[in-house]
């Protein structure tokens, strides 16, 4: 099941993709907390969500490695910054986390999640 966090209106008729799983629906009034952030609700669907409903819906990945993989769509084009993401995931581990923690660079952090999800994958 993937979940997701609904960041501007909480669950409810015309506010998520279908598909949803009913069950698994959470409408949080006042906002709840997660992450520092506040959120209005939670649901989750059996299937990984396309970034293009994630982003009209204002929805927001309850996986880290599902808002990472995020990180380098381009919304403008449809399509994942291939480029970019190389360019990202080519730098050293150190180097990345340097940018992450003390620039805030998103990008960076991204780079990280995935490439720590890849070598877990491995072993």
């Amino acid at each position: 099941m993937h979940y997701y966090l609904y960041l501007s209106r909480p669950p409810g008729i015309g506010c998520q993709p279908d598909g949803f799983d009913i069950d698994t629906r959470e409408v949080w009034l006042p906002a709840r907390e997660v992450d520092g952030r506040n959120y209005l609700g939670r649901c989750g669907w059996p299937r990984q969500l396309l970034p293009e409903d994630i982003y009209h819906y204002s929805l927001r990945p309850e996986s880290e490695l599902e808002r990472a993989e995020l990180v380098f769509w381009n919304r403008d084009k449809g399509e994942v910054e291939t480029w970019l993401k190389e360019d990202y995931m080519s730098q050293p581990d150190d180097l990345l986390e340097e940018y992450a923690t003390e620039h805030r660079d998103m990008k960076a952090w991204a780079a990280l999640v995935l490439k720590r999800a890849a070598k877990e994958a491995m072993a």
